[in-house]
Formats: structure tokens, sequence, C-alpha cells
């Protein structure tokens, strides 16, 4: 067995201690103790941790097996990135279906957490374009699946523990060109939390865009924000490719810059840059509107050596206006600081992954740097207040829900463990699922 080395993921919360084994095909490997197939490793928290186990590194399988360019019909490898796809089909007149906020992420890794992006309300979650998925497992071996075979439901947003996703077919989207065209809008009301509702409207009257997104200063009692909203349109062949980062962080910031009184300056000087902004629309490259944070090298270290978390959390349409506000006041309340905060509205697709992050709704995403034992109390105050609602938490992104939580956002929990592949775990699933049992 590889040797166990401490190291920390990407969002550097925590530390686990793993070793790393790589995915070359053929048989599914023979290595002792628990194994966690994993892509590029951009999720916050511990999806992609195997604490004391093996990491199976699954980027090395990357290649594009076959592309009609006529139809827009991708199979790939599952450790083929989505930056690359997309610069590879962008000038044929195709773009990935679904991208997160980076483009770091492999085609496995999109499946297995079921990413969304901006255009949700359009065309639903990544699962949704996937065709057929070829699986390979400990116990049963090599299996082709198709949207309406059983396994696939577990594989979609399987958070990796069905088995080895070998390739994927997945239908692209036709797109006029490399570009974006953006209109940016601000929000926010002079009453306490009116800017719930300004964003409400702004999204109902942006449903023929494409993609649609708002910042909000969660530091601010009246919920100010920028509505982003665009669609594809032509652009220069330079925008086929993304450019390179403009700036790198090459040392960790100080954690004496990390707190609520530098996170309301960073949220009131960033929402004052966009309204002085005259220019409310512009044509952009698509690489820009999709993946802001990729334009900075390592921006993780940002939050210092201690790290961030990010706490995503969805409440469905008829409790949104009343419990986002309500949510995002206790955490300003305690002291629980946020440096970026994204709200977005789901729609009504479907999600095809048993546990699925996305359900119709509105959703928040937040930035919270290294937080402390008080934090993790406010964000379990505010995990109750989303269950209340019938909500869910994020699972890609978590680092620190309780089992009892977990279990009551998705209550299919134990049709998946029955699922899993014997010799695949996590630190996640060990701390959400199988704590109690």
């Amino acid at each position: 067995m590889n040797p166990l080395s401490l190291e920390q993921p990407w969002g550097r919360g925590f530390s686990a201690r793993q070793s790393h084994a790589f995915v070359d095909g053929g048989e599914f490997p023979q290595l002792a103790g628990t194994l966690l197939p994993r892509g590029l490793g951009r999720s916050y928290g511990d999806v992609c941790v195997n604490d004391g186990g093996t990491l199976l590194h699954t980027f090395r399988r990357d290649r594009l097996l076959a592309f009609d360019p006529s139809t827009g019909v991708l199979t790939c490898e599952a450790g083929a990135a989505l930056a690359d796809i997309a610069q590879t089909v962008l000038p044929h007149g195709w773009f990935l279906p679904v991208v997160p906020g980076t483009r770091y992420v492999t085609v496995g890794g999109a499946i297995a957490n079921d990413v969304h992006g901006k255009n949700h309300h359009m065309r639903g979650t990544f699962g949704r374009a996937v065709r057929r998925v070829t699986l390979r497992r400990s116990d049963t071996g090599i299996q082709s699946l198709g949207a309406t075979d059983p396994m696939f439901a577990h594989t979609v947003a399987g958070l990796g523990l069905t088995g080895l996703i070998e390739d994927a077919t997945v239908q692209l989207d036709r797109v006029p060109g490399p570009g974006i065209e953006q209109d940016t809008l601000l929000f926010g009301g002079n009453k306490s939390g009116g800017g719930i509702d300004d964003y409400l409207a702004l999204d109902a009257e942006s449903k023929s865009w494409n993609y649609t997104v708002g910042w909000i200063d969660t530091m601010d009692r009246n919920l100010r924000g920028v509505f982003f909203r665009g669609k594809h349109c032509d652009g220069p062949k330079e925008w086929l490719a993304p450019s390179a980062p403009k700036l790198a962080l090459p040392l960790d910031a100080p954690q004496w810059l990390r707190g609520r009184w530098s996170a309301r300056a960073l949220n009131a000087t960033y929402f004052r840059v966009q309204s002085t902004n005259t220019a409310s629309r512009a044509t952009i490259p698509l690489w820009q509107f999709f993946f802001p944070l990729d334009a900075v090298t390592a921006w993780n270290r940002a939050y210092g050596k201690r790290g961030f978390i990010q706490y995503q959390f969805v409440v469905p349409n008829d409790a949104a206006r009343e419990t986002v506000p309500r949510i995002l006041a206790h955490l300003r309340e305690s002291n629980v600081a946020s440096y970026l905060a994204v709200i977005k509205t789901f729609g009504e697709i479907h999600s095809p992954g048993l546990l699925s992050f996305p359900m119709p709704g509105t959703t928040v995403a937040l930035d919270v740097p290294a937080p402390s034992d008080a934090d993790r109390r406010a964000l379990d105050r505010a995990d109750a207040m989303v269950a209340d609602v019938g909500g869910r938490v994020y699972p890609a992104k978590d680092a620190r829900m309780s089992t009892s939580m977990f279990q009551r956002f998705f209550p299919q929990w134990r049709e998946h463990e029955a699922a899993r592949d014997p010799a695949i775990s996590s630190s996640f699933w060990r701390r959400v699922a199988l704590a109690n049992t």
C-alpha cells in the first residue's frame, strides 16, 4: 500500500492522511483499505477526501473518444476536464450543457456531483445531458448505464461511491459563438431585507435569458446585490480559448485580515465599484462569464493557511422570500463573515440523481473563512432553518453538516448505501451516513 501523507483539500479548512494511486484502465484496482475515485479535487469539503484510505486519481484518463459535430454528441473518458472539452468543441459551434463555477472539473466529477450552473432554469443539472455512463465496480465488473437504469440514478450525484466511471456520452448544446452578452443590474431596497424582493423580481423577468445569477452582500442588512444575466453570442476567434490567469497568489493571506469587518469592507467596495459601472450591458468571453475566479491562480490562498468552507443551501420557492433573509440575518448577527455570496433560483427541471442537490427554489452559497466553533454552531442552526422549510444543503461543498441533518435532507441515503461499491468510501460518507450505523 502507498504511504499515507498529510494534506489539505482545495478549501484548506482541514487536513487528511491519505495515499494516492492512478487509474490506468483494465481491472478494478486491487489495493488495501478503502478507495475513492477523484477527478481534479476542486470540491471544497470532504466529498473528495478519503482520510486513512486511497484516492484513485482519474485525470490521466482524459481522452475524447468520439465527437459528432453535426449532432453535438460527445463520448469521453471520465478524466476529461471541462476546459479541454469546451476548447475542442467551441470551434464547431457547441458548448457544454451545464458548467459549474470553475472549468477545472472532470466529466466524472460533474456526474458524481450532478453539478448545476447559471442556467438551471433552462437546462437543469449536468446529469440531464448524460446519455450513457460506463461504470466499473469491484464486485460486478463493467456496467453500461442508460438514463433508465436504476444504477444510473445512484451514479449521477452518487458522490463517486458507486464505482469507477470509465467514460460517458453527453449531449452538448449548440451556441452561436464564444461570447456572452451580459447584463449587469443592481438590486437592493432601503428597507431591511428589501433586496430579496428586488432580486426575485429581476429573476422573474429574466427567465428568457440563458443564464442568471446574483452576487449578494450578506453583511448588509438590506441585502443589496448585483444581478447578472447572459446569453450566448458570437465573438472573435481569440475568445475560443481561455486566457492564461492574469493574477497569482504566491503567498497565503495573513490570518488577521480575515474577519467580519474586512468582509464588510470588501463587500461594500465591490458593490460600490459595480454601482459606478456605466456599461450595464457588455459582450465578454464566455470563460470570463462562467469562470471569473479561474483568472486567479491559487485563489484559495486568499483565505490564509486555515482556509475556508463553503455553505450552500436551497429552500423551496414558497419559503424563499421569508427564509433566505432570515438565515442570512441569523448568520450576520452571529458574526459569521462571508466574503463571497452567490444567489440563484433553480428551475422546475427534475434532477436525475437520487442525491441530486437542486430543487425548485432559491439557493445561496457563502464562503466562510476558517470557521470558529461559534461559526459552526451558527451554521448548525442555519441547517435546522433550512430543514424546517423542506430545503437541503449541498453535499459537494460541505465540510461540517451533521449526520442527522444530512439524513433529514436526503432521506434516500439508505438506498444509496445499498448501491455503494463495497470497495469505495469517503470521509464525507463515513461522517454523514455511516457514523451511527
